[in-house]
C-alpha cells in the first residue's frame, strides 16, 4: 500500500468517524430537546438529518475514492505526475466537502 493510499485511509476514516460520532451525539440526546443535528423536531427532523449525515459521508468517501482511482489511472499511463495527481486529489477533497452535503441533502429529500 502506497503513501497515498495511506492517506486516502486516513482521511476517509476520519470523515466516516466524524459522521458516526455526529450520528450517536444525536441519537444520545433526549427528543424534545433535540440534537445536535434535529434541533429538537425529533420526530421529523431527526431521522432526515441523520440519512443526510451518513449519505453525505459516504458519496464524499467513495468519490474520493474514484479521484483517487482516476489520478492513478493517469499516472500509470503517463499522463500526469505526482505533483498532478495530488492536486486534483486536493481539489476534489475540497470539493467533495461541499458537493457531497448538498447531493445527500437533495437525495434524502426526494426519497422522502
Amino acid at each position: 500500500m502506497g503513501r497515498r493510499a495511506l492517506v486516502h485511509a486516513a482521511w476517509s476514516g476520519l470523515v466516516l468517524v466524524a459522521a458516526g460520532s455526529l450520528v450517536a451525539a444525536e441519537l444520545s440526546t433526549p427528543c424534545p430537546p433535540g440534537g445536535p443535528l434535529a434541533f429538537g423536531s425529533c420526530a421529523e427532523l431527526r431521522p432526515f438529518a441523520i440519512g443526510v449525515v451518513l449519505l453525505a459521508a459516504t458519496l464524499y468517501v467513495v468519490g474520493l475514492t474514484g479521484v483517487l482511482a482516476w489520478t492513478r489511472s493517469l499516472r500509470r499511463r503517463g499522463m500526469a505526475d505526482g505533483r498532478a495527481a495530488r492536486d486534483w486529489y486536493l481539489l476534489g477533497a475540497v470539493l467533495g466537502l461541499l458537493a457531497a452535503p448538498l447531493l445527500a441533502f437533495t437525495l434524502v429529500s426526494g426519497l422522502r
